[in-house]
């Protein structure tokens, strides 16, 4: 086993598994000034070491969007045929039109259905006042009190409900540190979140692998918390 608990077994993601449980532990217990920050290369709001960064890995993000409001150019122009089989030629004109009217209203309505749109990819950089999401192009700051509502889609998928200058965004994060990016903003903002409560990001299998993998040395982070938060 290496130094970061690497080993037969044990992936990238079991250790941001990890660096989330130590994270948030410390959160709940008062001991968030014993986590250790990850260096990162850009400026950082805040004062050292309070808005140090405690955890970098690769995100993809989504936002539920339409790409149309549901209208479409119909086609109502007028053809008339004559001579030998103008009336069937015209006929064929009009079933044209219709099918082809019939097609871009179906396609105009499907895309004012909402549905997740790529955004962008890059390193998501978390810390105790919100995150960063550093992309080949741009570096976003995220804080916790800009996040209205957020919840678990799945392990390692996260859904939120963010203020923008635009107005309020669904977004989808994917990345090892969405469970981190959740219970960090439940300990801020909602600490009655059900999800919180469970501790979704003590994901029973990694639980076992930790556990098989770290021996008698593993610490016990299913061990309830000290008092409720909230």
């Amino acid at each position: 086993m290496g130094a970061n608990g690497a080993g037969p077994g044990w992936s990238q993601r079991d250790q941001m598994l990890l660096r989330t449980a130590q994270v948030i532990h410390a959160h709940v217990h008062g001991e968030f000034d014993q986590i250790l920050p990850v260096p990162v290369d850009f400026a950082v709001g805040g004062t050292y070491p309070d808005n140090r960064i405690v955890a970098v890995a690769p995100f993809s993000l989504s936002s539920l969007e339409s790409r149309g409001d549901g209208s479409y150019a119909h086609d109502g122009g007028l053809f008339f045929a004559t001579g030998r089989g103008g009336l069937a030629i015209t006929a064929g004109a009009v079933l044209g039109r219709a099918v082809g009217n019939a097609r871009r209203r179906a396609a105009a309505a499907r895309a004012a259905q909402p549905s997740w749109q790529h955004l962008d990819r890059g390193m998501l950089c978390v810390n105790q006042f919100g995150f960063y999401l550093r992309t080949p192009t741009s570096l976003l700051w995220w804080d916790w009190g800009s996040i209205l509502e957020c919840h678990m889609v799945e392990p390692g998928r996260l859904g939120m409900l963010g203020m923008t200058p635009a107005g309020q965004c669904t977004y989808l994060i994917e990345s090892d540190l969405a469970e981190l990016v959740f219970a960090t903003w439940a300990v801020r903002r909602q600490p009655q979140h059900a999800q919180f409560l469970r501790r979704v990001w003590l994901l029973p299998d990694w639980i076992e692998r930790y556990r098989a993998v770290y021996g008698p040395a593993a610490f016990d982070f299913t061990v309830p918390f000290r008092h409720q938060l909230g």
